[in-house]
């Protein structure tokens, strides 16, 4: 039944959050996949893969996470996408909430119940 499972691409830079992060989701029963930059969420998109969420770090190395946003906006306006970041901006959370995001959160986080109960609520 792998085609009813919901599906996350996580963009982060940080090797192991990321990874922590799809083990976790994947335990969830979440088909969560993991990238380290835009250029290869690019890519993962541009494939034709679909996501339920895309949850992208806002500080990458080359496109930055907003400009992900702003390209992931573009080409598939639904999207639901989380942007998270572990440098508080009031700028560079207004304009990924005006660019679309529906959620952001700030690293590191309390717990990974915490983030996986704001995850649950856009899945």
């Amino acid at each position: 039944m792998a085609e009813n499972k919901k599906r996350i691409l996580i963009v982060d830079d940080d090797k192991e959050l990321l990874s922590t992060l799809v083990k976790y989701f994947d335990l969830k029963g979440v088909i969560a996949k993991g990238v380290e930059s835009a250029e290869s969420a690019q890519n993962v998109i541009d494939k034709g893969e679909k996501f339920d969420l895309m949850v992208i770090d806002i500080v990458l190395p080359g496109i930055s996470g907003v400009e992900l946003l702003k390209i992931v906006k573009q080409k598939t306006p639904d999207q639901k996408v989380i942007v998270m970041t572990g440098m508080l901006s009031i700028e560079n959370t207004l304009t990924a909430l005006r660019e679309g995001a529906v959620e952001y959160l700030l690293k590191p986080f309390s717990s990974l119940e915490y983030i996986w109960s704001i995850i649950e609520e856009y899945l």
